[in-house]
């Protein structure tokens, strides 16, 4: 258990961590409402709908690699496009995509930061290295500091940099190599338990963070609602 350990490091995921998308949904961003007749989206078979989203998610997944958001905003560009083609009841034109696809990597204002998230990272860096260990994009950066929170962590590991998600095990050893902490004495906050697993069969300490709407709970790990918690396993 965490309060067994000394504890050096603190890793974190970061969507539904330290920020959450402003529509609940990473994916319909502020432009997606502009664009789409909500009325129209929700009236759509949902088998019809996950079968589109499942496809266009299987591209992110398989084209995950890349290094300058000029390669995302493509990326998104052909995402929102095969959401257009497997669903023309949205009546999505090719401008109505670019506007989303830009607005998903560079409007920052899609993602809303936790309260107190930086005086807390604040805090803890005081005392213990501090990374990040997230499944995204390279507009992160832009996001981090949009809330000043960027020149914080000491290490950051991000999916797309390695081209694996996870529960991947190479983004979790490549984050406790870079750190330079042994696996015992870090925490990983996440709100995936599979991700936690992960993490657990690394020698992490794992803490479950249920800010995500229902997030799914078996009680196996240490929980928190909000970051702020994690001092009361600190101590």
């Amino acid at each position: 258990m965490v309060l067994q350990k000394t504890i050096q490091g603190v890793f974190f995921d970061m969507g539904w961590t330290v920020f959450r998308p402003v529509n609940a949904d990473w994916f319909i961003n502020r432009a997606v409402m502009e664009h789409v007749d909500i009325n129209v989206l929700m009236s759509l078979p949902q088998n019809a709908k996950d079968a589109v989203f499942s496809k266009a998610l299987k591209y992110l997944d398989d084209n995950h690699n890349l290094s300058t958001e000029d390669e995302e905003l493509e990326q998104f560009g052909a995402f929102y496009r095969m959401i257009a083609e497997g669903l023309p009841e949205l009546g999505l034109t090719e401008e109505a995509i670019g506007d989303i696809a830009y607005s998903k990597v560079f409007d920052t204002s899609n993602y809303v930061f936790y309260d107190g998230v930086k005086p807390v990272l604040e805090e803890l860096k005081q005392n213990y290295r501090l990374g990040v260990i997230s499944d995204t994009w390279p507009s992160i950066e832009r996001i981090l500091r949009s809330a000043g929170i960027a020149d914080l962590f000491d290490v950051k590991v991000y999916s797309y940099q390695l081209g694996v998600s996870k529960p991947h095990p190479q983004i979790y050893k490549t984050a406790l190599q870079r750190m330079g902490v042994p696996a015992q004495r870090t925490i990983f906050i996440d709100d995936w338990e599979p991700n936690l697993d992960a993490a657990a069969e690394q020698g992490m300490n794992p803490v479950l963070i249920t800010t995500r709407p229902n997030t799914p709970n078996s009680g196996k790990y240490p929980t928190v609602n909000h970051i702020s918690d994690i001092f009361q396993l600190l101590q």
